[in-house]
């Protein structure tokens, strides 16, 4: 497969850049500044307040690759089941067999459940009633779970489609590079499975933990032995 180039000019001398493994449509370059000077007034939340405006964007940026990897894998999953329906071996279509129609139903089941997880954290965004450190939490989620489901619906529509499924007669294999991309750009998955373990545990500690519940934990026979429980 031939990269393609992208033009980049850095002074007067012109250099360039291999493209994409996937999303070539988006295009990729570097923009290199050099002796900029920024008035204050165009700083924005004045000087030394990027942050809070990078951690704001992240949420749209997060949420909305998201919603997007829902719509780019979908294609896949129909594109699988028809020709998993037609596409015969040994006289039967290959839907009959479980290796192959169960890895077309896992796949609707966690597209399911992706497009629930989005629709849900949306809500809690435009609901404005959520705080936004469980915002925050809710959008890593999503954006984690759903790029990774994305990731395994593709894999499993290329592999019952078979080997014709790896070239260019179907589109699954740009739908596979288009993919990857998604559990890496805005914020890596790791980066929000950190992002999920701080802001949980602050929201157990500081808040769950102090509502006025049933403690669970005393329902064990012998939840009294305070002597075994022991943590350091």
């Amino acid at each position: 497969m031939t990269a393609f180039m992208v033009p980049r000019t850095e002074g007067v001398e012109t250099k360039y850049i291999y493209g994409l493994m996937g999303v070539r449509g988006g295009g990729a370059g570097r923009l290199v500044l050099k002796d900029v000077r920024v008035p204050e007034r165009y700083a924005l939340n004045g000087i030394n307040g990027g942050f809070d405006v990078f951690v704001r964007m992240m949420i749209p940026e997060r949420l909305g690759t998201a919603a997007m990897t829902l719509g780019s894998v979908r294609p896949a999953i129909e594109i699988a089941t028809r020709y998993t329906s037609r596409r015969k071996a040994f006289g039967l279509p290959i839907q009959s067999f479980q290796a192959v129609g169960f890895k077309v139903a896992d796949s609707v089941m966690l597209l399911d459940a992706a497009r629930s997880m989005v629709y849900s954290t949306c809500l809690a965004v435009d609901s404005r009633r959520a705080h936004p450190n469980r915002v925050r939490r809710l959008v890593s989620e999503t954006k984690k779970f759903v790029t990774e489901a994305a990731w395994t619906i593709a894999n499993n529509c290329m592999q019952v489609v078979g080997g014709i499924g790896y070239t260019n007669v179907y589109p699954l294999e740009r739908i596979v590079r288009d993919i990857r991309l998604s559990m890496i750009w805005v914020g890596t998955n790791e980066i929000m499975q950190l992002i999920v373990q701080n802001e949980w545990y602050k929201e157990y500690l500081k808040v769950i933990s102090k509502e006025d519940v049933r403690d669970v934990e005393a329902d064990a026979p012998s939840a009294d032995a305070e002597e075994e429980k022991v943590y350091e």
